[in-house]
């Protein structure tokens, strides 16, 4: 089985290596990639990768990430987390792969004092919901078998995140000023990479699984908690 890995240097790509090596052979690629295009600002490109690896399994960890930056770079944002991955979409269809797909708490309002589950209505608040909401639209709209996984706070050894940040500032400074009023489920990306092989394996004999999952770690926190 031929599994193609896309965004392999990021949080979730670097443990998706791990995860994903004992169900197949893995073409993992990510945008500074020679070989195969790995590079999301250019859709031509990765559709290419797909049309020349003809994998059985694609797995797309690559995403503009930057919440903040992303309100000045719309179309870039856009283009990363959407117009890419409906590119993808197309190939996986045309090929009868399956995709699985990494999205946000974002998507959602983030109003409330439950736990949001998969038949709540998206309504994101900003530029970056908005355009991981369009990749997710495009995927089921153009793509039968998919998995889509949205998660949140994700942390992990490498990379950038919540976790080593406070724990670099923390090294560095008495006194750190920590919001308490946003809730939410800190997730491992070698959890979620876990995760994504053992669903693999279970689409593989049920096609029927097909569709979006929250996939978190179980409890809650604030980021002060978290902290």
């Amino acid at each position: 089985m031929n599994i193609l890995l896309f965004g392999k240097n990021g949080q979730v790509g670097w443990e998706l290596q791990r995860s994903l090596a004992p169900l197949g052979n893995v073409i993992a690629v990510d945008y500074d990639s020679l070989e195969y295009c790995g590079d999301f600002s250019n859709p031509e490109g990765v559709a290419e990768t797909v049309r020349k690896i003809k994998p059985d399994i694609i797995v797309n960890a690559a995403a503009h990430t930057a919440v903040d930056k992303a309100e000045s770079e719309q179309e870039f944002a856009q283009l990363l987390n959407a117009t890419s991955v409906e590119a993808i979409a197309k190939e996986a269809e045309i090929l009868g792969a399956w995709l699985v797909h990494y999205s946000t708490d974002y998507v959602l309002p983030g109003t409330g004092d439950k736990p949001w589950v998969e038949t709540d209505e998206p309504s994101p608040l900003n530029v970056y919901g908005e355009t991981k909401l369009a990749g997710e639209r495009a995927i089921q709209k153009f793509c039968t078998k998919h998995l889509i996984f949205r998660t949140s706070w994700v942390y992990a050894s490498m990379g950038n995140n919540f976790a080593k940040t406070m724990l670099r500032l923390g090294a560095e400074r008495e006194d750190l000023s920590i919001i308490d009023d946003q809730h939410g489920a800190p997730t491992g990306a070698e959890l979620l990479a876990d995760c994504t092989a053992h669903a693999i394996q279970k689409t593989l004999s049920n096609p029927n699984v097909a569709g979006i999952y929250h996939l978190v770690a179980s409890g809650t926190t604030t980021w002060f908690e978290f902290a």
